[in-house]
């Protein structure tokens, strides 16, 4: 498994937090440390808009932040010729998830906190480590390298 840390998207002024080429696939994950308890609400207005919350925080934004980072990344691996699925994460460090019935995704997204992310990560091998290998070194230029971990 390999870790891409905070990657400057290139023509913008936006930037990953992490890009994990992984045994399930690649992942952008956007890291979020908030405090309160998470949960998905209907707005009392429209029954159809579901909305992300955390403590009393409408937190819906995140998910939908999370697209232009997807299609950064897609259009970076079509550029090197790799076609492979890209798993958006939303990963809250300190959050309460409730006991019962914790959303898994919203809007497309998954939402994980650390624990929960090293087993989606790990889960249903995709790729080998030699393709794991294979990607990260050839990872585009594009986005500039603030560091590489190897995790284990």
């Amino acid at each position: 498994m390999v870790a891409l840390h905070d990657r400057c998207v290139p023509g913008t002024r936006g930037n990953i937090d992490h890009l994990v080429i992984a045994p399930a696939g690649l992942f952008v994950v956007d890291a979020k440390h908030y405090e309160g308890r998470l949960r998905i609400r209907t707005r009392a207005v429209s029954r159809t808009d579901n909305r992300l919350y955390v403590g009393g925080r409408d937190c819906s934004h995140l998910a939908e932040n999370m697209g232009w980072q997807v299609k950064a990344v897609e259009t970076l691996l079509a550029s090197v010729e790799v076609a492979m699925p890209v798993t958006p994460v939303l990963c809250f460090i300190d959050v309460d998830w409730p006991l019962l019935f914790a959303p898994s995704s919203f809007r497309g997204v998954r939402l994980e906190d650390p624990k929960t992310l090293r087993k989606l990560i790990t889960a249903t091998p995709a790729l080998d480590a030699s393709a794991i290998d294979k990607l990260a070194a050839s990872w585009p230029r594009g986005f500039r390298a603030v560091g590489i971990r190897r995790m284990r």
